[in-house]
């Protein structure tokens, strides 16, 4: 015996919109990048910091001072590797980031600084290995290099 079920138009309209914010919740991106400080606490992510933190510093080729940070975190899906990397950098310059994980890139996009510099974060997936996290940015108007890298040990 078949059964029909009648959706209201009501109904039907909540189960549109949930469909809808399951959808967007997927396709939202696994990164943030901005010129300065979006308040984020470092390693990319807002949930529960797992392990201890590492973080290196130096300066570009030009003499910008930078900071990559890294930790682990459970704000994946997932434990996450999380990565946080900084330029000390003038408002309006244009660096092309990219963040990677053992050589595989997870981050690579254009990021303009501003008053207070530029901040780039993301996260990959905690491997459950040590990971060599690394950052690479290129100034587009100066030519500027910096290079980074990190070692994040397995939790």
């Amino acid at each position: 015996m078949e059964k029909h079920v009648k959706l209201t138009k009501s109904s039907a309209a909540a189960l549109t919109a949930t469909a809808a914010v399951a959808l967007s919740m997927l396709a939202a991106p696994a990164a943030f990048a901005q010129g300065g400080d979006g308040g984020g606490s470092g390693g990319g992510g807002g949930g529960r910091k797992l392990g201890p933190a590492v973080s290196t510093s130096g300066t570009g080729t030009l003499g910008s001072p930078w900071t990559l940070k890294s930790q682990h975190d459970d704000d994946g899906p997932g434990l996450v590797a999380g990565e946080e990397f900084e330029i000390n950098t003038p408002a309006g310059h244009v660096w092309t980031v990219t963040l990677a994980d053992n050589g595989n890139p997870f981050f690579s996009q254009d990021v303009t600084a501003d008053a207070t510099g530029l901040k780039a974060m993301s996260k990959a997936a905690d491997t459950g290995t040590d990971q060599h996290m690394t950052a690479h940015a290129v100034d587009k108007a100066t030519g500027e290099v910096v290079d980074g890298a990190v070692d994040l040990p397995a939790i």
